[in-house]
């Protein structure tokens, strides 16, 4: 019953992302069809209760803030303009297209690979480089790091979940990132550095991605992630006085990882999550095929990173609580096979913003993506087998 009921569950949230088009809300019909499939209605309110009396949930919380509050106070303040116009003085031009985007992939925003897409195009027409290859390497470069990169929400609901370090999780994954980053710079032809020593253009890529810098050492240090990113934020943020951006609450997100933490507590303190282990068991069903197949169906149905690996983490953590699988190999395919949902997901908002911008299909962005993809796999497989 339990392994119908999780499944209902699913296949109730696809529906409800298809009518209500947020994932939120979706998260939220999964979590009472689950329980009225199972019968345990009762549980819906106490894991609600312990969900919002979790220190874990507020620091997540914290984070995703300060995240936002940092991207929305370089744009207000103009660095990010700066670190752009740096990026372009520093290098040549074809280098350009894919730093620019690479370099503002350490700080996640919505739909952020738009940002550098106006710069890439007309430095990709300039040099007589089709649009579909402007166009994918924009969007490769840019999402790249988020294979690694531990300021990503999805990343540090990874931390909270699996309860990795964020440094830790940095290492695990990193190998993965530099693999993208360097397959995409010999398949897409980016060519070898050609740097210029400008001591201003230096300075305003430094000023520029200061709070980044800081955040970094701040985490490596071994300071909890959650105060230095708050910390951070705040202070860049009064600084260029962007009042503003401080109370500019991002509600649907708060939402979204209220749902996520209740969703989790739920599946766990209903024992839902002992009995779908029981009966996966029975049925003898690979618990590898779940852990893989699930994130990457989440991630092209929702388009979003964190919402198809905290829908799906929970079942991964189950199945290393029962000693089917080891955590640490189990949430890294888990992360990486959301990643690459997303990546190829027709709803991703930076896919089909690109697509529209440069002028091009999706689908062909997708399948120009695939060789540097198929080395970072190899990657993947390699840590996979160490860690496993």
């Amino acid at each position: 019953m339990a392994v119908i009921s999780i499944l209902s569950g699913f296949a109730a949230m696809v529906v409800a992302i298809k009518i209500l088009k947020k994932v939120q809300w979706a998260l939220l019909v999964a979590i009472f069809f689950t329980a009225l499939m199972a019968f345990r209605l009762d549980y819906i309110f106490s894991s609600f209760v312990l969900t919002v009396k979790q220190p874990n949930f507020y620091e997540v919380l914290g984070v995703i803030y300060g995240i936002y509050l940092i991207a929305d106070t370089m744009k207000k303040s103009g660095n990010s303009k700066k670190f752009a116009d740096s990026i372009k003085e520093i290098f040549n031009s074809k280098q350009s297209m894919a730093l620019m985007p690479m370099m503002l992939g350490l700080l996640p925003m919505p739909g952020g690979a738009m940002f550098t897409a106006p710069m890439v195009r007309d430095i990709g027409d300039e040099n007589k480089i089709d649009r579909l290859t402007s166009a994918t390497v924009n969007y490769w470069f840019r999402h790249s790091m988020e294979f690694f990169w531990i300021l990503y929400p999805a990343m540090v609901i990874y931390s909270a979940l699996s309860g990795i370090t964020l440094t830790r999780l940095l290492l695990l994954h990193l190998p993965i990132g530099i693999v993208g980053i360097v397959s995409g710079w010999f398949y897409y032809k980016i060519g070898k550095f050609e740097i210029n020593h400008n001591l201003t253009n230096w300075k305003n890529l430094v000023i520029s991605l200061i709070p980044i810098f800081t955040i970094m050492i701040g985490v490596v240090a071994g300071i909890p992630g959650w105060l230095v990113v708050i910390t951070v934020s705040l202070i860049y943020s009064f600084y260029y006085k962007n009042l503003k951006g401080i109370i500019n609450i991002k509600w649907e997100v708060f939402l979204l990882l209220l749902f996520v933490f209740w969703y989790k507590n739920f599946i766990e303190s209903s024992n839902l999550s002992v009995d779908f282990v029981r009966q996966l068991q029975d049925i003898n069903l690979n618990p590898w095929w779940i852990i893989i197949i699930s994130p990457l169906i989440i991630g092209l149905i929702t388009g979003i990173t964190q919402a198809a690996f905290s829908i799906t983490m929970p079942i991964a953590i189950t199945l290393a609580s029962a000693e089917l699988v080891s955590l640490v190999p189990a949430a890294i395919s888990t992360y990486y096979f959301s990643v690459i949902g997303v990546l190829f997901s027709p709803v991703h908002l930076c896919l089909l913003l690109s697509g529209e911008f440069f002028e091009v299909k999706m689908g062909k962005i997708a399948k120009k993506m695939i060789v540097p993809l198929i080395f970072c796999t190899i990657m993947y497989g390699i840590i996979f087998y160490i860690t496993l």
